[in-house]
This record gives structure tokens, C-alpha cells and sequence, in this order.
């Protein structure tokens, strides 16, 4: 999972990403430090470049403009809003960090368009809570206030793109009223958003330049052809916190007795991803142009030359269209892996599956790639006969005559229903 969420809390929010990303991270290209994005953004007059004063604002729980609290006032311990890290596999990094200009400046795009696919995503499914003659309603959201931070390097300066998405812990409830983000859709479907940006990236960059992809596993895929060695010269974060979590396993083995839970696990390698962080100051700040050229450098060490990687791994393969018939081979794919690991699946749960299901040759509009897996989920739930909340039970799909369901009569109804 590559697309994390961390809470943010304290008065202090908003500040770190003013102040600390610009410290260590690079600006090769002189984008601004951040971009709004969001219907309630909009609402609010928050639009393009990021105003500092602005989002500190937003982050404090008050208008941009007037200051007036936004909703009940936040106390020193309020969440003030939620950090989306959506990042790049490491084949596309080292793309961006050795490839010309044009490459560069296509895979920027590619990373872009993955990130708002996957935060319109969380925008479409935003929900708040507020009582109604007693009972707690969970109601949609009118949109969400969201700036984006793209950066372009980890700590130890190797090539990483990842963006932070800081979302405002302000909605606009159907009511009128400002209420706080119920974040339960971005707590629990964290391998959601990571699928999503992981297939829109793999269709924009089979699309512009036609690059083969490995096989997916989790939802994420490395460019094929990308040297190993190449990977590993510029993982040295990875192996920092590889070889902490190590540590931390060990510890905890020989303390418990017993290997961690899947979820102590988890637990283990987020704290082993603080502690292995390198100061702001040891990174220091470094021209975007200058390190582009230590890469290409360390690159050629390798025996690896610029054109040679844009040659072996650009125009492999052959764009394909996304048709009902392939959409319908994706249902079936993505009901048996779903089969394998669970009992029980959630609409969000069939996304994240259609989405790593897709195959990686396709290339489609990523303005509607979320509809239509969506629209997918739907018809393919109504072809299970199943309601929407319900959970779908294991087993063989059945129809509502109690015939299976096939690929042919998925394909159909998806034809039927007008999905792409």
C-alpha cells in the first residue's frame, strides 16, 4: 500500500507543510508549494496556486477570508484534517529522474492526473455525521477542501514522487452547516485510494508512452525492464527502514514470544519509518538541476545511459481500449481474489479489486476511470442480487433466476447499462 493516511491534530497542522517539506525536499521544476483542489475549496474561493495564509486558516478550522470559525472551534486536541500520501513506484521515479524533459514532464502529468483521480474519489464518497431527531445520520458531504503538495525526492534525496493531500477537517453538510470529515472511507479503505492511483498512473503512463508493466501484486506494479541494481541504487530510504523494521521484528519476537499480528505488523513498520527519518538538515536544500545530474551519473556507473532506459522501457507495448468484455473479465478476476481473502466484501473493497484487476495494457480516460469502476461495482453487485449496503456473500455469483453469473452476462449488463 503506497497511498497512507495520517491524522493530522494541534494548532501546529498546517504549518510543517509551509515550513518543513521546502526545507529537504526538492523543487525541480518551480511548481508552487501547493495546489487547492476540492469542491468546497471552490466554495470558498480556493482555487489554483496555494495562498499560505489561506490554508493555515482552513487548517485552523476558519474561513480563508474572514477568519470566522467554520463550525464548532477546535481546542488544542481537535483533529484539524488528514495527510493522503499517495506515491509513486520506484520504476517510475527513477523514469522521472533519468528520462529528457519531455519524459519528465509526461510522468509529472501521469502522477498528477493518478492523484486527483484518487482524492475526486474520496470527494465523491465524503460523507459527516449530525443527529436528526435523535439518531446519528451519516449524510454526504458537499465536497472537500484539499491542498496538494507534490514532492519529488525522499529524505535521503533519492528520486520519490509523492504527493501529500492535506484535507480539511471541514465539510459542507447538506444542511448548510460546517461539520467535521466523518474519515472512516479514508481510515479503512486506505488499499482503495492506493489502487485507484496505482491504475489511473499505469493507464496515463501505457497511454502516453507505452510503457509494459509487471505483473500487479497488492494493486501496485513496477515498469518492466527497469534494471534491478538500477532500483536498488536509489532505495537507500527503503533499506534504512527495511533494516529497522528487521530490528523491530526481532525485538518483538524475542520479547513475546510470538510473531506480530498482520495489524502489530503494520504498527511496527510506521514506527520503523519515523525512526529511520534523517534530520531536515542532513538532506539539506539542493538544485533541482544539479541532483538530476548526480542521478544520471550514478546511473551511468551501472552502465545505464539516459536513452538507454527510455529505448529498453518506453513504446513496449500497444495501448488497448477498455471494453464491456474486458470489464467483465476484470469482475470475474477480481470476485476470485476477493474470494481468497475474505468472506464478506464492501463496495470500496470491490473497487480496490476491479482496479488492481485491470489489465495493465489499457488505456482509458482518467477523468471517468473511477466512474466506471463505480458503475462497475454496482452492476456487478445487482447482477449478485445483492442490495448495495449488503454485504456480498461467498461463493458462486448467482443471477436472480439462480443461474451463474457469467462474463457474457456481465459483459451485457454493462452494455445495457451504459458503464464506459
Amino acid at each position: 500500500m503506497t497511498a497512507r493516511v495520517t491524522t493530522l491534530k494541534g494548532p501546529d497542522a498546517g504549518a510543517y507543510y509551509l515550513d518543513g517539506l521546502p526545507r529537504y525536499y526538492l523543487d525541480a521544476t518551480g511548481e508552487p508549494p501547493g495546489r487547492w483542489h476540492g469542491t468546497a475549496a471552490q466554495t470558498l474561493g480556493l482555487t489554483g496556486d496555494l495562498d499560505d495564509a489561506a490554508f493555515l486558516r482552513i487548517m485552523a478550522g476558519t474561513h480563508p477570508d474572514t477568519g470566522v470559525d467554520l463550525g464548532r472551534a477546535y481546542d488544542d486536541r481537535s483533529v484539524r484534517g488528514f495527510d493522503l500520501t499517495a506515491s509513486a513506484p520506484k520504476s517510475v521515479s527513477v523514469l522521472w529522474a533519468l528520462g529528457d524533459k519531455q519524459t519528465r514532464a509526461v510522468v509529472l502529468d501521469a502522477h498528477d492526473t493518478a492523484v486527483r483521480v484518487m482524492v475526486d474519489w474520496v470527494e465523491q464518497h465524503a460523507h459527516t455525521r449530525y443527529r436528526i431527531n435523535g439518531s446519528v445520520a451519516i449524510v454526504d458531504a458537499q465536497g472537500i477542501a484539499a491542498a496538494l503538495f507534490r514532492q519529488h525526492t525522499s529524505r535521503a534525496l533519492d528520486p520519490q514522487l509523492h504527493t501529500h493531500v492535506v484535507i480539511a477537517n471541514r465539510v459542507l453538510a447538506d444542511d448548510g452547516r460546517w461539520l467535521a470529515l466523518d474519515a472512516r472511507t479514508l481510515k479503512i479503505d486506505q488499499r482503495t485510494l492506493s489502487a485507484l492511483y496505482h491504475a489511473t498512473l499505469r493507464t496515463q503512463l501505457t497511454a502516453s508512452l507505452g510503457v509494459e508493466w509487471e505483473p500487479v501484486e497488492n494493486g501496485i506494479a513496477e515498469i518492466a525492464g527497469v534494471d534491478r541494481d538500477l532500483l536498488a541504487e536509489f532505495s537507500t530510504r527503503t533499506d534504512h527502514i527495511a533494516q529497522r523494521v528487521e530490528t523491530k521484528l526481532e525485538r518483538f519476537e524475542t520479547s513475546m514470544g510470538r510473531e506480530p499480528t498482520p495489524r502489530e505488523r503494520w504498527r511496527l513498520e510506521r514506527e520503523a519509518a519515523v525512526d529511520s527519518r534523517p534530520s531536515k538538515s542532513s538532506a539539506g536544500v539542493r538544485d533541482g538541476e544539479n541532483l538530476h545530474a548526480e542521478w544520471t551519473l550514478r546511473a551511468q556507473t551501472l552502465g545505464i545511459t539516459r536513452t538507454k532506459l527510455q529505448r529498453t522501457i518506453t513504446h513496449a507495448v500497444e495501448p488497448e481500449a477498455l471494453t464491456p468484455e474486458v470489464l467483465a473479465r476484470t469482475v470475474t478476476a477480481a470476485i476470485g481474489a476477493l474470494e481468497e481473502q475474505q468472506s464478506t466484501w464492501r463496495p470500496a473493497e470491490l473497487v480496490r479489486e476491479f482496479a488492481a484487476a485491470l489489465p495493465t495494457t489499457i488505456a482509458h480516460d482518467p477523468a471517468r476511470l473511477v466512474t466506471v469502476l463505480d458503475r462497475v461495482a454496482a452492476q456487478a453487485i445487482a447482477e449478485h442480487c445483492i442490495d448495495l449496503s449488503a454485504p456480498i456473500p461467498r461463493g458462486v455469483p448467482l443471477r436472480k433466476d439462480g443461474r451463474p453469473v457469467t462474463e457474457a452476462a456481465i459483459s451485457r449488463a454493462l452494455t445495457t447499462a451504459h458503464v464506459l
